[in-house]
């Protein structure tokens, strides 16, 4: 033990590519040669272990550096990518997150949509069964078409059946017009033989009493107009004529008066007085007003200037007018 414990010199080596020297620190002294014999074994088996450890080193190092090299270069490109993966993961955690938000909307959109498709399925019941209602109503609607058509087929008889109803519905027509004339005309000439039954002329439209009795002129308006007339107005030469006629030159009361001397005509029956036209019935030199009390008018002569003006006081005979009011059926 005493023997291993001794210090061993330091060995000194260099490489030099391949060849390996090995020195002493300091060169064994010379006054112990046995011990120095004892050791070089020992120290050659150590040094050659040494040299092929290092020899082995060398190799595996020139050998093995470009694989660790590269297998590291992978590795840190490997951690990149993988780094790259995770911030990946990472945003697409960030990105699920968010788009479960999405997911729970479309959720509620997808029920919203359900309950829309489960209303427009009942709606499309009904529009099927409104169809279906459709297709009979049409079926119906073709079976009144065909009658239609045979109908249209009827149409050229049934016009020249209207031309024939419409040609005797003309006629017919006119026979109810004709006797609706022959009607009012059977009714007017009742009504015409009434009146003169009673003592009344008719002429053109108007019904004339000529009294039998003497009154004056106001006593004769009285009168008249309790038969429902006037003193009779004049208003054309024809009318004239048939009064003139009438009165066979006997004196008679008309409505022709006038209100105190400086007064206008006018007829009592609300007659317009065409002052004109009444020149020609006028006697020549009437009126003349005489005393200034000639108010009132009288048919005097049998003649178309038969008109002469007289105190209204004079009692003479008179003529009513009242126009004819057909009666009622």
């Amino acid at each position: 033990m005493k023997a291993a414990e001794r210090e061993v010199p330091d060995v000194h080596f260099t490489v030099d590519k391949q060849n390996i020297s090995l020195w002493p620190q300091e060169p064994p002294p010379k006054s112990a040669p046995s011990l120095a014999m004892r050791q070089t074994p020992t120290i050659r088996a150590a040094l050659i272990c040494l040299s092929l450890f290092l020899v082995v080193s060398v190799v595996l190092q020139a050998i093995l550096y470009p694989w660790l090299m590269g297998t590291i270069s992978d590795v840190k490109t490997n951690a990149q990518l993988l780094k790259v993966c995770v911030d990946n993961i990472s945003n697409l955690g960030s990105e699920i997150k968010k788009n479960s938000g999405d997911v729970e909307a479309a959720g509620v959109q997808i029920r919203m949509v359900n309950v829309s498709l489960g209303r427009a399925h009942s709606q499309i019941l009904m529009l099927k069964t409104s169809v279906e209602k459709a297709n009979t109503r049409i079926q119906v609607l073709t079976e009144s078409w065909e009658k239609v058509d045979d109908l249209n087929a009827q149409i050229p008889e049934l016009k020249r059946e209207i031309d024939k109803a419409s040609a005797f519905n003309a006629k017919v027509r006119g026979l109810q017009s004709s006797l609706e004339n022959i009607s009012k005309l059977l009714k007017q000439q009742s009504d015409i033989l009434q009146m003169v039954s009673q003592g009344w002329k008719y002429f053109r439209g108007n019904f004339y009493y000529f009294s039998h009795i003497q009154k004056t002129w106001y006593s004769a308006q009285q009168f008249c107009v309790s038969r429902e007339s006037h003193l009779t107005s004049v208003t054309s030469e024809s009318e004239q004529e048939f009064l003139y006629k009438s009165a066979g030159e006997v004196f008679h009361w008309i409505g022709l008066t006038k209100a105190g001397s400086e007064g206008d005509w006018y007829w009592v029956d609300d007659t317009p007085f065409d002052k004109v036209q009444s020149v020609r019935f006028w006697i020549p030199g009437e009126p003349n007003n005489v005393g200034n009390n000639e108010h009132c008018v009288n048919i005097k002569v049998s003649s178309l200037q038969s008109w002469n003006d007289a105190p209204c006081d004079n009692k003479y005979l008179f003529i009513c007018k009242r126009p004819y009011i057909p009666s009622e059926p």
